[in-house]
């Protein structure tokens, strides 16, 4: 009896604008003639500036971030798109020209990391343990947030049959990330940083005050551990023992963590059997919930998704993500991500030495081991011609059980 061999399949992301600029169709038939089966296209997108080497350098920018494919106003409640029109025909000419040559188009979704959100709506935003309100990130603990990307994603699928939907950053970010000219200039600490992480807008007051947490003492204390870390004060290790035993700390962050659970859930179940949602499935809480509470809110994200997506530089903690979705009775396909990047200015030196070319193929063969069956490149319009052909290659003498 004859056995197929097990494939591994890849994909590449992609800015629309990218697309844009270079021709769809032209773009498409370069990317399938790689070899790729699908891309997996920016439908929303935070702030960025990026600097394309492809067709003559180009330098594309967006302060606040936006949505970039024709979204239907109507069909949305108090939060609507902010669409950039300039760019949304991208996402129907692509959808068009894949189905005409076969290949799939994936939705990659960024989720809270939407400063316009934030700009329209400020009872939306992220708020610091010390009452400042975040510029950039949106809660998920706020239920008009988890239905604008639940109708969202929805919109998607019903325009343009998207098969899959990679929702980015459903856990939020950290406290500074995308600060504009950052002034810094203290050390802040790891206690200081997580605790920093924590939010307390309206949304996420409520429902710790709902569990029966004096919320405004937790927040004090939060607020004068942060303070007491950044100003090196006498006995740290009597704060790290204070917040480990603090069991409202411990039972607010659960309930922050779980606001991202329900907004996954919320999107996979507004799309039922239409498309499959696949999430990053990390958490930065272990310092605070300990090892086994993390582990169990891990697998609650595992369990309210349909594919886990890896990072392939996350060596540390994708063998840990695979262990506990073997734990389940449906486990959940793996995908992984990677990512080739050699500036200083944007990794970290320790990310760019497992990212170069000696240790691709060992960092993607550590993945295909413990079960990754598809593999995506970040990212097409990013990366000269020559590192998109490497990966592929690389890809190509994988050994697959």
């Amino acid at each position: 009896m004859s056995s197929v061999a097990p494939a591994m399949r890849t994909t590449t992301y992609c800015y629309p604008w990218d697309l844009q600029r270079l021709g769809v169709s032209r773009s498409l038939a370069e990317i399938a003639d790689r070899g790729f089966a699908a891309i997996d296209l920016a439908a929303t997108y935070h702030p960025i500036d990026s600097l394309s080497p492809r067709g003559g350098l180009n330098l594309f920018s967006n302060a606040r971030g936006a949505v970039f494919f024709p979204a239907r106003a109507m069909r949305y409640g108090r939060i609507e798109p902010a669409v950039d029109a300039a760019i949304a025909p991208v996402w129907p000419a692509a959808a068009a020209e894949a189905q005409r040559i076969g290949m799939a188009i994936n939705s990659w979704t960024i989720t809270l990391f939407q400063p316009w959100i934030v700009d329209a709506h400020p009872d939306c935003a992220r708020v610091l343990p010390w009452g400042d309100r975040s510029g950039s990130g949106v809660c998920a603990a706020h239920p008009d947030v988890r239905a604008y990307l639940a109708t969202l994603c929805m919109d998607l699928a019903e325009q343009f049959g998207v098969p899959l939907f990679r929702l980015e950053g459903v856990v939020s970010h950290a406290f500074d990330l995308d600060w504009l000219r950052p002034r810094t200039l203290v050390r802040v600490p790891p206690l200081a940083r997580t605790l920093a992480n924590l939010c307390f807008c309206g949304s996420c007051k409520a429902r710790g005050s709902d569990a029966g947490i004096d919320v405004a003492g937790l927040q004090a204390r939060i607020v004068g551990t942060i303070e007491a870390e950044i100003a090196d004060q006498p006995d740290a290790e009597g704060r790290a023992a204070a917040v480990a035993s603090d069991g409202e700390l411990v039972a607010y962050t659960e309930r922050y963590a779980d606001a991202s659970v329900e907004l996954v859930r919320d999107v996979a179940e507004a799309l039922g059997d239409r498309a499959a949602v696949s999430v990053t499935v990390a958490s930065p809480w272990r310092a605070l919930l300990g090892e086994t509470r993390d582990d169990a809110l891990l697998t609650r994200l595992i369990e309210a998704c349909t594919q886990v997506d890896l990072n392939v530089l996350n060596i540390p903690g994708n063998p840990l993500i695979a262990r506990l979705n073997a734990t389940l009775a449906e486990p959940r396909p793996l995908s992984a991500l990677f990512v080739e990047v050699r500036n200083p200015t944007v990794t970290p030196a320790a990310m760019m030495a497992e990212s170069g070319p000696d240790k691709m193929r060992a960092n993607l063969q550590r993945c295909a081991d413990f079960g990754v069956r598809e593999l995506s490149l970040y990212n097409f319009g990013l990366l000269p011609d020559v590192d998109v052909r490497n990966f592929v290659e690389t890809v190509g003498r994988l050994t697959l059980a």
